[in-house]
C-alpha cells in the first residue's frame, strides 16, 4: 500500500472510531488531509480558482466546527469528505503518471 492509501485508510478508521478520537489526534489528521489535498492538487496541475479555494475553506471552517461542538456525526463527516477527496486526487495523480509514462 502507498503512503496516500494508508492515510485514506486511517482517515477512515478515525471516522468510524470517532468517540475514541482525542481532540488533538483529530486535529493532526485534518491538518495533515488539508496538507496532501493542497500537495496534491499541485501535483495534478488543478490550477486553484474561485471555487477551489471556497471548497477548502469551507471544509477548514467545517473542520474547526466540529471540533467546537465536539459533534460526532459532523467530524466523521469532515473526515470521510477529505478521505474522499484524496482518494478521488490519488486516481487524477495516478493516471497523469501513467499518461506521462505511456508518452
Amino acid at each position: 500500500m502507498s503512503y496516500t492509501t494508508d492515510f485514506i485508510s486511517k482517515l477512515t478508521r478515525a471516522a468510524n472510531g470517532v468517540d475514541k478520537l482525542s481532540t488533538d489526534e483529530y486535529r493532526r489528521l485534518v491538518e495533515r488531509a488539508l496538507r496532501m489535498v493542497r500537495e496534491m492538487r499541485l501535483e495534478t496541475g488543478t490550477h486553484p480558482s474561485r471555487g477551489n479555494y471556497v471548497a477548502m475553506r469551507d471544509l477548514e471552517i467545517a473542520a474547526l466546527m466540529a471540533e467546537a461542538a465536539a459533534n460526532n456525526d459532523e467530524v466523521e463527516g469532515v473526515l470521510l469528505n477529505l478521505a474522499g477527496m484524496i482518494r478521488a486526487l490519488k486516481i487524477m495523480v495516478d493516471g497523469k503518471i501513467d499518461v506521462r509514462k505511456s508518452d
